[in-house]
């Protein structure tokens, strides 16, 4: 099947659908319409009705609907009809924090309210603490500060006591390993409220997402209505897929002609790549076709100054074009953008969608072009644009029986307050009682008459990494100043000795790691090339757990040891190969949960192609996983092999790429033939005879991509499908 270069959708624009709640609004609220010329949408309208009913809701409007005002409203309503009470404002970053901030210090004054909005978080000064504590009733902060604050339960009584809402923005970040962790400390902050006798009210808001209300009574513990009705008006949207293999060219070469292209016809531009080195790699090819344009990177580990003056002269329009990883897929109010480019699927269509909503917000028609990448999704979607643009909404995943996170949780709750079994087991499930008393082997935990508490050397908050990755953070330094940052898992991947880091516009080779100090000190480097580690993966199966069978194929599940060994680097120009340098450094291992298939391939596949068969199809499962779990390829690892000793077959794995497992490959076990199915048509219909980075070659194998036979996998795939009873077209 011939793949087209382009292919384009014309969304068109759609006029504004108002609607006045059904509940009478305050005199304060009614006059703040008035003058601004306010006339609610429908969902802000429904939102507002069901929050001042006391109802928990997730709201779940596109981007840019004006979901803030839709939850604002009746929340400052709420404060002002008592004044006692208090609301607590989470936000996923800094960034969108300060935006925020600023929109509710107008909307305090226009309403009277005296509601005092304060940010609260790491960079709020000490000195200023105490009367943010006492004298806000709404306060702005992240999750991760939270997480610290809720042992200080004397300070923040007062506070908690009138606590009679909750609002957490862009909600459907809170997915995955780190989403369980959220939706335990949630539920720490609602055990905590309880002693104080507060009953607080839930508002998410969160990006399009299928199962809603299913996704917020798991993160919040608590019952949801989902508001959808969307009432916002609409620019005119061209979306465009474009393929630049078709003509040869690279992602990266591609990506920037598009950047140079619009912005020399007077398009602001935001672009989305997938990853640190992409996003400085395409950024430092635009400044050298246009060295005089106001061309930047944007991503995490930059200094915070460095984040904020980006922000600010995108949103003011001195710089023509952002070249971002997904730090800037949030809320955060940057203009009026004319165009966004999509290099490469992010992982999701939640956040394609996301995005693509980034252009367009000032009610100007908005160009969107998603770049699609040398990997078999990517091509998958060029190949079959309906299944881009009709794509359903994703369920985010959580999993709040991860042995890891919940004894992780159960520490920090039992130094929070005294933990009773029987009362806690409504936060922290039944299965929370079978790790009390591994606790107290180990003397992290004691018990008294009033319950469980923590007995531990260390505050345990201060151990617990949210995000499931390590919780040490690394410093890259060059000479005497701070690049950025990066945590355990990125050091291992990206700063061994040797490896040439980026950043805005300047390439660093690493001389020396110190882990004493987790400090990773760089020098510039004038060569015109990159790097790319080299690993191998191992696994063990410890446990299976259960088994599912579909057809006649059995896909186990269980708990698994990983361990990566750094095998070396290749050195890359022009994304050529060139050099290949060996490495020592020690493995990273990790527990986590896997599901497996122990393939039959006699018959089917010779016995020289049965390993490259077996990793082909590792490689095209991972990739179409994505489609059917929430995930990104990059949340998930995969190992295959002709025999494996635990499994006494061949077999592959796909496991989850975080400790303890999160659900991931649990989730893949129950739709195993949708995956199977959506691998094989990805790799059979790719036109390429022996196998490339459109079909069966992953840009993160460990081991150069050897050895792999397109023949091998595509015969290996259809025998899949046939198990399972589907037929092959």
């Amino acid at each position: 099947m011939e793949i087209p270069e382009m292919h384009t959708r014309v969304f068109e624009a759609r006029t504004a659908v108002h609607k006045r709640p059904a509940t009478a609004v305050s005199p304060a609220v009614a006059g703040y319409l008035a003058n601004h010329n306010i006339s609610l949408y429908t969902h802000q309208a429904d939102a507002y009705d069901a929050v001042t009913a006391g109802k928990n809701i997730i709201l779940t409007t596109p981007t840019a609907s004006g979901k803030t005002l839709a939850y604002a409203l009746p929340v400052f309503e709420k404060l002002m009809q008592n004044r006692d009470a208090t609301a607590l404002f989470i936000y996923p970053t800094k960034a969108l924090t300060r935006d925020q901030l600023a929109v509710f210090d107008k909307l305090d004054k226009d309403l009277g309210a005296k509601t005092r909005p304060a940010i609260y978080d790491g960079d709020t000064p000490r000195e200023a603490r105490g009367k943010i504590r006492s004298s806000s009733r709404i306060i702005l902060t992240n999750m991760y500060e939270l997480h610290q604050i809720l042992a200080w339960r004397m300070q923040w009584g007062d506070f908690w006591a009138n606590l009679s809402a909750i609002v957490i923005d862009e909600a459907h970040r809170y997915r995955g390993i780190f989403g369980s962790h959220i939706a335990l400390l949630l539920r720490r902050l609602r055990r905590i409220c309880s002693y104080y006798d507060a009953r607080p009210q839930f508002v998410l808001s969160s990006a399009t997402i299928g199962g809603a209300e299913t996704f917020a009574e798991t993160l919040t513990g608590l019952p949801a209505l989902e508001v959808s009705n969307d009432g916002s008006p609409r620019a005119k949207q061209t979306f465009r897929l474009y393929n630049p293999s078709a003509s040869g060219k690279s992602s990266i070469t591609a990506t920037a002609d598009l950047i140079r292209d619009q912005v020399q016809s007077g398009m602001q531009t935001l672009c989305f790549t997938k990853s640190r080195n992409m996003a400085e790699i395409t950024a430092m090819r635009c400044r050298e076709d246009m060295p005089n344009t106001g061309i930047s990177s944007y991503r995490g580990g930059y200094r915070p100054n460095e984040r904020r003056n980006i922000e600010k002269n995108l949103k003011e329009g001195d710089l023509s074009g952002v070249i971002s990883t997904n730090a800037l897929e949030l809320g955060i109010d940057v203009g009026g953008l004319d165009s966004v480019i999509i290099s490469g699927f992010p992982g999701t269509m939640m956040s394609v969608r996301q995005q693509a909503g980034r252009a367009g917000r000032a009610g100007k028609d908005a160009l969107i072009t998603f770049v699609a990448q040398q990997n078999p999704l990517d091509q998958y979607f060029m190949r079959y644009p309906d299944a881009f643009f009709d794509a359903p909404h994703e369920q985010p995943i959580l999993d709040l029986e991860n042995p890891y996170v919940l004894r992780e949780h159960i520490l920090c709750a039992a130094a929070e307050l005294p933990y009773r079994t029987e009362r806690d087991a409504a936060y922290f499930g039944e299965t929370a009682a079978d790790i009390l008393p591994v606790l107290k082997d180990e003397h992290l935990i004691a018990s008294t008459p009033k319950g469980f508490v923590y007995c531990g050397t260390e505050p345990p908050a201060q151990k617990v990494s949210l995000s499931g990755k390590s919780s040490g953070t690394w410093t890259v330094v060059f000479k005497n100043t701070v690049l950025e940052t990066m945590d355990e898992y990125q050091m291992f991947r990206e700063a061994y000795p040797g490896a040439i880091i980026f950043h805005q516009g300047e390439r660093y080779v690493v001389e020396e790691t110190d882990r004493k100090n987790l400090t990773i000190r760089v020098k510039k480097s004038l060569d015109n090339y990159r790097t790319r580690s080299l690993h191998t993966t191992d696994i063990r199966i410890l446990s299976r757990e259960k088994t599912c069978r579909h057809g006649s194929l059995l896909v186990h599940y269980g708990s698994v040891l990983v361990s990566t060994q750094m095998l070396g680097y290749s050195v890359l120009e022009y994304d050529q190969i060139v050099a290949t340098h060996p490495l020592e450094v020690p493995a990273m291992e990790f527990t986590t949960k896997a599901c497996w298939i122990t393939p039959d391939a006699e018959g089917i596949i010779t016995p020289s192609e049965i390993a490259g068969a077996l990793h082909g199809a590792e490689h095209a499962l991972i990739a179409a996983m994505p489609v059917h779990v929430l995930c990104d390829r990059s949340d998930i690892g995969g190992v295959s092999t002709p025999f494996h000793p635990d499994a006494g077959d061949a077999a592959i794995f796909i496991y989850d790429g975080v400790p303890g497992g999160v659900g991931l490959a649990e989730k893949a076990a129950t739709v195993f033939p949708e995956i199977v199915r959506l691998a094989r048509n990805m790799v059979a219909g790719c036109s390429c005879e022996t196998g490339c980075p459109s079909c069966i070659h992953s840009p993160k194998c460990g081991n150069n991509n050897q050895p792999l036979s397109k023949a091998g996998t595509v015969a290996l795939l259809s025998s899949l499908t046939s198990c399972l009873g589907i037929e092959n077209p």
